[in-house]
């Protein structure tokens, strides 16, 4: 465990100012270089956020001795160059989700971790937060019988701008790779709950959603089977919205989260929680603090981490990401074959 962990960032957008408004309370993180696309944007970051230094380039600031550790909020389809180039340079690396387009590019960065001996995890920040850590003893303890159905959602609604990042295809847009992640490594958490393992993969991936104008999905759903029995309906979205919402069903009851994915409601937020509905019962509504904004639970969770190099559970392990991106593609695949076919029967 580090005592104290310094950070470079890569990028300097929204996500990456979250991060440094997070661990500006923090007594153990502390960021000491960024990089951004242009020179006067790290600059204005640094200024904005009294970071110490500020790169012309991603190998400068590699080449930080000071740097430890980077944390990629770079739009994804940057995530695997960066991290291989972060990974090269011994850094550990906290990447947003997901970590890279596909899996087959996923291996590679986490391969080459494996051969550098360095840290790495997919940022997917509610794996590291209390909830996670209150809610999943309350369900292997069968806090609603066993385990059935899972329902989760992740889907928002912004202006279609056919050039932007979530709506151009040359980016890696669309909502799959932008949020689905958050879904689908939830349902195989629970999945993984049910046969008794850390995770467990979809043996069957079915889907069906809108394929905008540019070509990117813009709202979709997947129905992940997996061998146990249990099942998942999973949503994610851009341009329609259906919330952010999980509601797991057991044989006795079911439990619903408001925002599993950003508890709190926001970035920042310290009151989350859920509400279990048992048959015959009075619900149950159980109350989580946090006591520091979500990033910065998850930036402190590596700096607990170290010096292994890969997350202990629940957060996002090596296979666990290797495993969502597989789901990812596969939901992917399925969505685009469904469209083609519709386009076929149409044409009958």
């Amino acid at each position: 465990m580090r005592e104290r962990l310094h950070w470079g960032v890569i990028g300097t957008g929204g996500i990456a100012s979250d991060f440094a408004e997070a661990l500006d309370s923090s007594e153990r993180c502390r960021i000491v270089n960024v990089v951004g696309s242009s020179l006067p944007k790290a600059r204005a970051f640094a200024d904005r956020f009294r970071v110490p230094k500020a790169a012309s380039t991603l190998s400068d600031l590699l080449a930080d001795p000071a740097v430890e550790a980077v944390y990629i909020a770079t739009p994804h389809p940057s995530h695997e160059a960066q991290a291989l180039a972060s990974i090269e340079a011994g850094k550990h690396v906290l990447c947003e989700k997901p970590l890279t387009i596909d899996a087959a590019s996923t291996a590679r960065v986490i391969e080459a971790a494996r051969r550098r001996g360095v840290f790495l995890m997919e940022a997917f920040m509610y794996r590291c937060h209390p909830l996670m850590r209150d809610l999943v003893p309350r369900l292997q303890d069968g806090v609603i019988g066993a385990l059935r159905h899972v329902r989760a959602d992740f889907a928002f609604r912004v202006p279609r701008v056919a050039d932007g990042r979530l709506f151009n295809p040359e980016l890696a847009g669309g909502g799959i790779l932008d949020v689905g992640g958050y879904p689908v490594s939830f349902a195989r958490l629970l999945a993984g709950l049910v046969e008794r393992r850390p995770f467990a993969e979809p043996v069957k991936v079915d889907a069906v959603g809108v394929i905008g104008p540019t070509g990117v999905d813009e709202f979709t759903t997947a129905l992940l089977t997996f061998g146990s029995g249990f099942t998942a309906a999973v949503t994610a979205g851009v341009y329609h919205d259906s919330g952010r919402t999980a509601v797991i069903f057991g044989e006795d009851g079911k439990i619903v989260i408001a925002d599993p994915w950003i508890p709190g409601s926001d970035r920042h937020g310290l009151e989350t929680g859920y509400t279990i509905l048992r048959d015959g019962q009075k619900p149950e509504t159980v109350a989580v603090r946090a006591t520091q904004a979500t990033y910065a639970i998850e930036a402190e969770f590596v700096a607990d981490t170290l010096p292994s190099n890969e997350a202990p559970w629940p957060a996002m392990g090596w296979d666990d990401t290797l495993g969502n991106m597989r789901a990812l593609d596969a939901w992917r695949a399925a969505l685009l074959a469904g469209s083609q076919g519709a386009r076929s029967s149409r044409n009958l």
